[in-house]
């Protein structure tokens, strides 16, 4: 098998993993709170130190291969809803909520009052106070306001406080579904960040640079693929040359 192949190869399945990325993207790009995700890659320069015995020359070992998806927590724009649930924060915060599977933190600030005043999640997920427990509020004195820091109150009493936490190394978050992460074993930082009511935090999608971003890898797809096309081409001529030689 010609080396040059590996490299195209790999060229195509780092493309397509590109793809899907800016996909996932495009598909939240008005999702609430929604944080870009990128793709990374690193040189398939390693094949001499490999045990697979790959066919590979200096010459040729320069192939592109996925290196990791990361998440790009720039802030995003906050706008203005007027629904006093809902909720954007501006800084290195989250809010955490509880799920069975254990905390999850997120940027979605749309919440809801469920059964006996318990603020949550739109489907149902406690939102954590800084108290270790859901937050609740009393359906009966109206809908509480939300100081800066994240602080409930009703009227003149104070009900609870949102669990709003930062991490050292934010990249290091999980994804894991529903616009939400897994914080376990991250360290924390200080929370540097204010909560504002009545506003939504916007996905941090540049739909145009999406759309820029797809056509050049579907014509680096393209030409990859004309590479590998090639290259089978000339193995085959090289094989039937070959075999008539040999005859």
């Amino acid at each position: 098998m010609d080396p040059a192949y590996y490299v195209a190869a790999g060229s195509l399945k780092a493309r397509a993993f590109h793809l899907e990325t800016l996909s996932n993207n495009l598909a939240n790009a008005t999702t609430v709170g929604y944080k870009a995700e990128k793709s990374f890659f690193s040189l398939f320069d390693k094949a001499s130190q490999s045990s697979r015995n790959l066919p590979l020359t200096p010459y040729v070992n320069a192939g592109t291969v996925l290196a990791h998806r990361g998440t790009d927590f720039e802030q995003g724009a906050s706008r203005p809803t007027g629904r006093p649930l809902d909720m954007a924060i501006e800084g290195n915060a989250f809010f955490v909520l509880e799920t069975p599977q254990g905390l999850r933190v997120t940027r979605d600030g749309r919440f809801q009052l469920g059964a006996g005043g318990r603020l949550e999640a739109l489907d149902g997920t406690p939102v954590r106070g800084k108290n270790g427990q859901p937050l609740r509020v009393d359906p009966n004195l109206g809908e509480p306001t939300i100081a800066p820091d994240g602080t409930l109150q009703q009227g003149l009493t104070v009900v609870g406080q949102l669990d709003l936490r930062a991490y050292a190394d934010p990249r290091a978050l999980r994804r894991v579904g529903a616009n939400r992460f897994d914080p376990t074993g991250l360290a924390e930082a200080p929370v540097k960040a204010t909560v504002l009511q009545g506003h939504q935090e916007s996905s941090t999608v540049d739909i145009a640079l999406v759309m820029v971003d797809m056509i050049r890898l579907n014509r680096l797809f393209e030409l990859s693929m004309k590479v590998a096309s090639t290259l089978t081409n000339d193995l085959d001529a090289k094989s039937i040359n070959d075999i008539a030689i040999n005859r």
